[in-house]
């Protein structure tokens, strides 16, 4: 009983750290995926940049969001309120804001529909905004990616010395599988090297 509960736990806990990174990474097809476009994530500052190019060229605003933002999908039933009849302001005050990045693009171009004045360069500043977040987002993540490896590490390597060791010595196998002393330390080190992972985790952050 002892054994096959420690066996379990082992092979749970070296699952454990390498799952996530996984499930991050991947996602099983489903039967709509097959043939159909997969969307890609906004690029705010890309939107606003191609409705700044418009406005510069003589578009109004209203005209150019309608005919931009229909690519983008957190904002395309923006274009759809425009056509029924909507004003812009209207339009973007019923958007449900979730991400910063939205909600900074979307406050931009409804200052610029409530104050006017120079749109092009209002819309440039917030896209310019985007970049910089974007650009600080990417070297956290780069700085991160040390830490969090060595986190995965840390937890990994003490798993596999410990099953090694059960593996390849008799001595430690009957300490820890054979005594109610050696398997309550197995069990207590397995639990707080995953306490541990979960705090290092914690501290690093998501990737």
């Amino acid at each position: 009983m002892v054994t096959a509960l420690l066996a379990g736990t082992l092979v749970v806990l070296i699952a454990l750290p390498v799952a996530r990174p996984l499930r991050s990474g991947f996602r099983p097809l489903g039967p709509s995926d097959a043939g159909t476009p997969r969307s890609q994530p906004a690029d705010y500052p890309s939107l606003l940049d191609s409705i700044s190019r418009q406005v510069r060229s003589g578009s109004s605003l209203t005209n150019a969001v309608s005919e931009e933002v229909g690519r983008c999908d957190p904002l395309r039933e923006v274009a759809a309120r425009l056509a029924g009849g909507r004003s812009l302001a209207e339009a973007l005050a019923m958007i449900e804001v979730g991400d910063p990045d939205l909600a900074l693009t979307a406050q931009a171009l409804s200052a610029s529909a409530h104050l006017g004045g120079p749109i092009a360069a209002t819309l440039d500043a917030a896209a310019a905004v985007l970049r910089e977040r974007a650009a600080a987002r990417a070297e956290r993540r780069a700085h991160g990616a040390q830490a969090r490896l060595s986190a995965r590490v840390l937890t990994i390597v003490p798993i596999g010395f410990a099953g090694w060791s059960v593996v390849s010595s008799t001595r430690t196998r009957d300490v820890y599988l054979s005594s109610l002393a050696g398997a309550i330390c197995a069990l207590c080190g397995l639990m707080l090297n995953v306490a541990g992972w979960r705090w290092m985790s914690k501290i690093i952050g998501a990737p």
